[in-house]
């Protein structure tokens, strides 16, 4: 049983949602087979997924990034500008590709929906913000952006069925909300920390969300006694410092098991690693991203339901907070609060009689 998968590949967190909702229906259709259309590497769908077949594509444009807490703004117009509207041959090859299908999900990408319509085949969005909400907010100084925030806005109308997962950004109808969906943990919390040799240290992981960003504080790290830092997204897997390991993206360590083993995660405001937060119940210290419309939306939901702190990107590259890291990292006897339920089960219960319909 077939079905097409449409993914931004706008950080990982997409790409990570989608992967989370299919593993929920895997389970509850053993035979459903993913065709994925995307640039996110095919390595992180494997993680997680037994079986899928990967399309290279490049299906959406997003957000052009500089690095994983700034984005660039007039690059995104100009391949805008030459990626829409969407090109008519590319539509029909597409759904040709895809004619078997029994469905189509989409995040965020609007492309797999217009291909969904040119085939035939019902569609999804899976989202909490669309592209033209992202964009609105930059119109006073890209007035040029308007073209493209209408013709995504028409276009994100075409979905068949439309769904919201929290923190959602925003006002939309859907017809199914549904909340944080995350990636589950594998491997219990002291299992991991015995591999890492860390049992009797408190560990910080900082994660920008895979994409790079120069950390000037790295060699401030090993001043800091009792602490072991784990570092994500890196260029390769290695101890920089006795206390000090850096992961690579494709590292054969799980990040919802990284997440899960920490006592604090430092992170930008991104969606997925703030949902696998809310899995793991850990603290949190949020880096905003200035400018970024989602970022204030993820930051109020992380200060409500994680008791999250918040943190200028200055004072973060600048290591200055590592002076007062005690006040961040919880005591020993800190209990954590996970928070019941993953959206990507009720995701998959509402679509399931829909692909096997």
């Amino acid at each position: 049983m077939e079905i097409a998968c449409f993914i931004t590949p706008h950080g990982f967190g997409h790409a990570t949602r989608m992967t989370a909702v299919l593993e929920a229906l895997q389970k509850r259709i053993p035979d459903l087979h993913p065709h994925l259309f995307t640039t996110v590497q095919e390595s992180l769908f494997a993680e997680t997924l037994e079986h899928f077949s990967y399309h290279l594509l490049s299906c959406d444009i997003g957000l052009v990034q500089k690095d994983g807490l700034h984005a660039d703004v007039p690059e995104t117009i100009k391949k805008l500008q030459h990626f829409l509207p969407f090109d008519t041959s590319l539509l029909s090859d597409l759904a040709e590709k895809i004619n078997e299908c029994r469905l189509v999900l989409c995040d965020i990408s609007p492309l797999g929906i217009a291909v969904a319509q040119k085939a035939g085949i019902k569609s999804v969005l899976i989202e909490n913000f669309t592209w033209d909400w992202i964009y609105e907010a930059y119109l006073p100084q890209h007035p040029e952006l308007q073209t493209a925030i209408s013709y995504l806005a028409s276009q994100y109308q075409q979905a068949d069925i439309h769904i919201r997962c929290e923190p959602a950004c925003g006002p939309a109808i859907a017809d199914l909300q549904c909340a944080p969906i995350f990636r589950s943990i594998r491997t219990k919390r002291e299992e991991l920390r015995r591999k890492l040799q860390c049992e009797n240290k408190k560990i910080v992981l900082i994660t920008m969300g895979g994409v790079e960003l120069e950390l000037p504080f790295l060699h401030q790290l090993s001043s800091c006694e009792g602490i072991f830092f784990i570092l994500t997204g890196q260029q390769e897997t290695r101890h920089l410092r006795n206390n000090v390991f850096l992961l690579a993206r494709d590292s054969e360590f799980y990040h919802p098991d990284l997440i899960n083993c920490a006592d604090l995660v430092i992170c930008k405001s991104g969606y997925s690693t703030i949902a696998e937060c809310t899995q793991a119940g850990v603290s949190v210290v949020i880096i905003g991203r200035a400018g970024f419309p989602e970022s204030g939306v993820l930051e109020k939901f992380s200060i409500s339901k994680l008791n999250a702190r918040t943190m200028e990107q200055k004072e973060f590259l600048s290591g200055h907070w590592l002076k007062n890291l005690e006040q961040f990292v919880p005591a020993p006897a800190h209990k954590k609060t996970t928070f019941a339920g993953n959206g990507a089960d009720t995701v998959a219960k509402y679509l399931q009689q829909s692909i096997v319909r």
